[in-house]
């Protein structure tokens, strides 16, 4: 695994400036994030230092993957799965205590206010740091003291090095595999759980391998007709078995991670012809989607971005229908909290920026619209990744 020497860098001088001699995680997001690793349960610890080699402690059962993706560091293996292998928890602890010994740290750096995480590569069953972890972190910082370090690590994380946005050019193409075959497959008759498992089987057996990406999974939720996609701006749709009529929309609401880099799309396409209600709609959210990437580039406001997209809306006549935030932050989860493109949030766009923008449309007699993709802020405007047709009909 080539080594991301920008992003060590710029971890290593915010510590500097922080004053952290050392940063402890566990959270996949922020593992792999630092070190090139993503874990594959959720039980690798990795110890950063300011200076010096990183540290990886983890089960021996995932010792292959971590040493074919760590940047750099060493990798301390705890004996797991075995009858035989002892309590995981009292080796890890150990195993801190005697880095921490050499490494004489005065401010360690933890996850202390994450209260949303990414999964590891084992979704149904991740390990997420709670009492037992907090109670080791006081164990093995006696002396030192621990520095809830969660506003640097989302800081660091909002803008991506040119390694990272190669990553998630790669996962925005995969997902895109996914979005075209959503198209061709909405028809009358088909259901919403059924367009969603295709769109997860499609892109799980064709983005495997996919430029090289070992780790892929997708999260695919569709909604059908006018009752369910006019709630399609909820966070979490469910997709039933409720079959289509001609006319009806059906709402793809698409997460795509590969090796760790997430991506976050939507679709919708109608069951055969589409009415002018809905054509209106869906034209004047690809138009709002186009003024707000038009408006992106460094250090303009979020707000402004969402005030192009709302503008359009508005002036299409469709403002009662669109009542959500523009856009996000992603990358090393589906949903990042740096920018959230909305009224009222003045954070500055910077280069390496990796956002969402998403308007959409949410009306009786029309039914839920939205156009979702995802952007790269580049020095001078925006960069499309994984660009994907979008037709309201085909």
């Amino acid at each position: 695994m080539k080594t991301d020497t920008e992003r060590i860098s710029r971890i290593q001088s915010a510590m500097e400036k922080e004053g952290l001699d050392c940063l402890i995680c566990r959270l996949p997001e922020n593992v792999v994030f630092m070190s090139g690793y993503w874990p594959l349960t959720g039980r690798a610890f990795l110890l950063f230092p300011r200076q010096g080699t990183p540290m990886c402690i983890l089960p021996s059962i995932h010792e292959k993957e971590a040493a074919a993706e760590l940047w750099q560091g060493e990798i301390v293996s705890i004996p797991f799965g075995r009858i035989t292998s002892g309590d995981f928890f009292d080796q890890v602890r150990r195993s801190m205590k005697n880095v921490l010994a050499q490494w004489k740290p005065k401010k360690i750096g933890y996850e202390g206010s994450f209260e949303t995480m990414a999964p590891p590569w084992n979704a149904a069953e991740p390990a997420i740091p709670a009492a037992p972890t907090r109670e080791l972190l006081a164990d093995v910082a006696a002396g030192a003291s621990l520095i809830d370090a969660t506003p640097l690590l989302y800081r660091l994380r909002a803008t991506k090095t040119p390694m990272e946005l190669a990553r998630l050019r790669v996962v925005n193409e995969i997902s895109a595999i996914g979005l075209q075959a959503f198209a061709q497959a909405v028809r009358a008759g088909e259901t919403g759980i059924g367009l969603a498992s295709m769109v997860e089987q499609v892109i799980m057996n064709q983005g495997t391998g996919y430029a090289g990406a070992k780790r892929v999974r997708a999260f695919a939720q569709v909604s059908t007709g006018e009752t369910e996609t006019i709630d399609g701006y909820r966070l979490m749709l469910i997709s039933t078995q409720r079959e289509m009529l001609p006319g009806d929309l059906a709402m793809l609401e698409l997460a795509v991670v590969a090796d760790g880099f997430w991506c976050d799309r939507t679709r919708v396409c109608v069951a055969g012809t589409p009415t002018a209600k809905q054509s209106a709609a869906f034209e004047a959210v690809m138009r709002a989607q186009a003024a707000a990437v038009k408006a992106i580039r460094p250090g303009v406001t979020a707000e402004s971005i969402d005030a192009a997209a709302r503008a359009v809306i508005r002036e299409a006549g469709f403002e009662d229908g669109f009542f959500h935030s523009t856009g996000h932050g992603l990358g090393f989860r589906y949903h990042e909290p740096i920018p959230i493109i909305e009224p009222g949030v003045t954070t500055l766009l910077e280069t390496g920026m990796v956002i969402t923008i998403e308007p959409g449309i949410y009306l009786p007699d029309v039914g839920g619209l939205r156009m979702e993709d995802d952007f790269a802020v580049t020095e001078t405007g925006a960069e499309y990744l994984g660009p994907a047709e979008s037709k309201l009909a085909q």
